[in-house]
């Protein structure tokens, strides 16, 4: 439906609109439509990007769909899509509301390994989890906890509600919306 009233107002089938999209059926549970949208998107010459991805991840994330995070983590890398930092904090949410703080903890370590620099959030979530769940963590292997600045927050209904951590200090800015990377929210440390 969404999709026919998009082409009865006059929008024009681009990336944005598609990614709008997907993000919509997933957040419904509507894989099928996923996949349709994302076929459709092919046969226009369209090439789906990190942010369609990241869009698809995010609404998992936000609604309690982690296991298929992972799966879509999978179909992106398949795709050719690389993940960025987004991606991996995503995916690590995604991991740790799935009850699986081991492969949060291996995402966290790929991301590292990959040059990508992940936010404080990220790494605080890897060890509260493992901590929550009874996993050891090697922390000489972790490696230090990564400065504060502008990090990306953790999405809503997320293992945020579950954690201890309470480092939000009310003197923090924040703003969240659709911009180039996909679905964001950022909060700016003073």
């Amino acid at each position: 439906r969404v999709w026919e009233h998009m082409c009865k107002v006059g929008i024009k089938p681009n990336l944005y609109a598609f990614t709008i999209l997907v993000s919509i059926y997933i957040g419904k549970g509507n894989h099928a439509m996923v996949d349709a949208v994302l076929h459709d998107m092919l046969s226009k010459q369209i090439k789906p990007t990190a942010v369609t991805f990241n869009a698809i991840i995010s609404a998992c994330v936000r609604n309690n769909m982690g296991g298929n995070a992972f799966e879509w983590f999978h179909r992106m890398k398949m795709k050719g899509v690389e993940p960025n930092e987004i991606t991996y904090q995503m995916l690590i949410e995604a991991l740790v509301q799935d009850g699986k703080p081991r492969l949060a903890y291996e995402m966290y370590m790929k991301a590292c390994s990959q040059g990508l620099q992940l936010p404080a959030k990220s790494y605080d979530t890897v060890l509260e989890a493992c901590k929550a769940y009874g996993s050891v963590v090697d922390l000489t292997t972790l490696g230090p906890r990564p400065s504060k600045g502008v990090e990306p927050i953790r999405i809503e209904n997320s293992f945020s509600s579950f954690s201890q951590f309470k480092d939000l200090p009310s003197s923090s800015h924040h703003f969240a919306g659709i911009g180039m990377y996909g679905f964001f929210g950022y909060r700016m440390a003073r």
